[in-house]
């Protein structure tokens, strides 16, 4: 049976048992509005006794829904290339206007997500080792589970619209549903696992293990760079031009070498310095087994210019597990051409990161053969100066997270968008390895290059979105002028926004990226300029969204998708209550060197007992 009908098979199973699942849910989610209502006040009680009454008389429509929806949305993943979040309305890049309802169902949606995500943090973890088994990626690259919570989610919300009441009442039922939804999600994420660990599939083994989004404690770590500093550089484009060649992405794995990290940990007694966040990555492929075989030892400059124009030209359906094998010859070769014992420990502990940067399942596929074809340059540098590897703010290491940020701000492949941007970083990168740097100059250019690049992209966005400036414009001096509000709807209000129930919003601090969210989300909104990149939560999901123009007054905003065409006008007071929920925070690259640094050392830690 291959990868994918081995998936098909698992999520048919599982959606047999859906109807059962719905039926338990609206059990639960009656039981806990009875109890949960008892203390509310008068208003409180007459909103959910007419829940109870529509759902007791349309029990039967409610579990209908939810199983079509949930039947339509696992397909609708089986058939992506990639997981990703719930489709957004695309088009020839038309403005959207958001009212107040939608940010209302946003704010339940994000709650549903987040409460099935923290209470069934554990088990998604089995079930995602499971079905990376079923499509044969034994190393875990990515999340193939179709059944993740962003799924029950949108579900529950299909399933909460079937009732014929007004939205208040639909948005009170998904409040009240999404912790028996999250218990409901954990029992079958166990059983589903449970029945195929009994039909004999061996779970694939995290060769990194990050959780995303965790809401339990985390153990403070030994650190190789400062984890206190957050942000090496701005979000905000340069302006300037660029191009290159064709790109062929790949897929691998990372593995683990006990030398390089205890190497890790004798260079994390070094002085520390700034860094930025966490961000993305995958794995370095290798020479052909020929090719090895044909030189028993080569210098250190032949080996490195081999690999890179291997990895320059490896095909996309090459086989993980073979490019896993011929990688570790690849680093067996790199250390036999090392004439000193010092240069073999830096080499392992280089290949060492790289590999574990390159383990992060968040990096896209077709970005991990970019990033790896910079360990060459990383390893000369590092032969020079070993202080490079205790400067996560040096320039190769910004080049670095800002390539891999590219994966979250282009739509998926294979979009010509983001081949596009495939082309411009790999033309970057023939160029700087083909100068051998040996110093910073050189990333500091690429670096520079790559983000007038992005420059270029906002500027075409903007100028297609033109003629709805000029319409926000005129809206927006009407509002402020004191004219009548807009008949048709319009962008999102802040009087309309006041009306959101106060219940909807509690503990919606768990929801989104939490560390990430600024202190002061007054004095960060007032410095956000257009070309800056934000995180938000719209329409149903998570979205990276740049900022293409504000109003004069700064009363209207208008973001684009960075994954798709869609724009979104949205009124100022709108964006301060997305800030005070966390459904709106700041987006920028994070310091992949310091995580991986991190990783490894925790690594050792574990070995070490």
């Amino acid at each position: 049976m291959s990868a994918q009908p081995a998936l098909q098979r698992f999520v048919d199973d599982e959606l047999l048992r859906a109807p059962m699942l719905a039926d338990q849910l609206v059990e639960e989610t009656l039981l806990a509005i009875k109890r949960e209502s008892a203390g509310g006040s008068l208003r409180e009680r007459q909103l959910t006794a007419d829940v109870l009454r529509a759902l007791n008389d349309h029990r039967q429509l409610v579990v209908r829904e939810f199983v079509r929806a949930l039947r339509e949305q696992t397909q609708r993943e089986l058939a992506q290339a990639a997981p990703s979040r719930p489709a957004l309305p695309t088009g020839p890049g038309g403005l959207s206007l958001v009212d107040e309802a939608q940010v209302e169902v946003d704010v339940e949606i994000s709650r549903a997500i987040e409460a099935v995500s923290s209470v069934a943090e554990h088990e998604l973890r089995e079930v995602m080792s499971f079905t990376s088994a079923l499509v044969g990626d034994m190393d875990v690259a990515r999340d193939y589970n179709p059944l993740r919570p962003e799924v029950m989610g949108q579900a529950l919300w299909q399933a909460a619209q079937a009732l014929p009441l007004a939205r208040a009442f639909q948005l009170a039922f998904m409040r009240h549903a999404s912790q028996p939804l999250a218990q409901l999600m954990r029992k079958a994420y166990a059983g589903a696992c449970a029945r195929l660990e009994a039909m004999g599939v061996e779970p694939a083994t995290y060769r990194t293990v990050i959780i995303f989004g965790s809401q339990r404690g985390r153990r403070q770590q030994d650190s190789f760079f400062d984890p206190q500093a957050n942000r090496a550089e701005s979000t905000t484009p340069l302006p300037g031009p660029g191009g290159g060649p064709q790109m062929r992405d790949a897929a691998a794995s990372a593995t683990t070498q006990p030398g390089a990290a205890a190497a890790a940990r004798a260079v994390a007694t070094a002085p520390r310095a700034a860094s930025g966040s966490a961000a993305a990555a995958a794995t370095l492929p290798a020479t052909p087994a020929p090719a090895l075989a044909a030189a028993e030892r080569q210098t250190l400059e032949q080996v490195l210019a081999r690999a890179d124009r291997l990895l320059r030209e490896l095909a996309t359906d090459a086989d993980a597990r073979e490019r896993e094998g011929l990688r570790r010859q690849q680093r067996q070769q790199l250390v036999d051409s090392a004439a000193k014992a010092g240069d073999r420990e830096t080499i392992e502990l280089v290949g060492e990161l790289f590999d574990t940067l390159l383990g992060d399942r968040r990096l896209a596929p077709d970005l991990q053969n970019l990033l790896a074809r910079l360990q060459s340059s990383a390893l000369r540098l590092a032969l020079r100066d070993r202080g490079l590897l205790n400067h996560p703010t040096h320039p190769l290491w910004l080049l670095v997270d800002r390539i891999a940020l590219q994966g979250e701000l282009h739509p998926q492949p294979p979009d010509p968008e983001r081949t596009q941007m495939l082309r411009q970083v790999h033309g970057l990168l023939d160029t700087l390895i083909s100068e051998q740097p040996r110093d910073a100059d050189p990333f500091r250019w690429a670096r520079e290059r790559l983000l007038a690049y992005e420059r270029s992209r906002f500027e075409q966005r903007r100028g297609a979105a033109d003629a709805e400036l000029h319409s926000l414009q005129a809206l927006e001096d009407q509002v402020v002028a004191g004219g009548p509000p807009p008949t048709s709807p319009g962008a999102l209000d802040i009087g309309q926004l006041d009306t959101v129930p106060a219940d909807l919003l509690d503990d919606l601090s768990l929801a989104g990226p939490g560390a990430d969210h600024p202190a002061d989300g007054a004095r960060w909104l007032a410095g956000l300029r257009s070309g800056d990149w934000v995180h938000m939560f719209m329409q149903g999901g998570w979205v990276n969204a740049q900022l293409l123009w504000y109003g004069r007054h700064r009363e209207y905003w208008l973001f684009a998708d960075g994954a798709s065409a869609s724009t979104w006008a949205i009124r100022r007071g709108a964006l301060e209550r997305m800030l005070d929920v966390q459904l709106l925070t700041t987006l920028a690259p994070r310091s992949l060197i310091r995580e991986a640094a991190e990783r490894v050392l925790r690594r050792d830690d574990e070995r070490g007992g």
